[in-house]
């Protein structure tokens, strides 16, 4: 896969995770805190998802290959 959507994909898994690991501890979403535009906060999380689904993908396309060449 691209090295950059890579690159990207895995920024925003650790930026997620970082939000929700602070929604859980205390309560605070920082994407609301940050972006008051509702649909802005919708189109933050719809990457979350999409970096999470593209990063499944690629990781799962990668083992494959691995598998392969054993």
């Amino acid at each position: 896969m691209n090295r950059k959507l890579d690159g990207l994909a895995i920024l925003l898994l650790v930026l997620s995770g970082i939000v929700w690991g602070v929604v859980g501890l205390f309560g605070i979403n920082l994407v609301e805190y940050v972006f008051t535009r509702e649909w802005l906060i919708r189109v933050i999380y719809v990457a979350f998802g999409i970096a999470f689904v593209y990063h499944t993908i690629a990781w799962r396309a990668d083992s494959k290959k691995k598998k392969s060449k054993r």
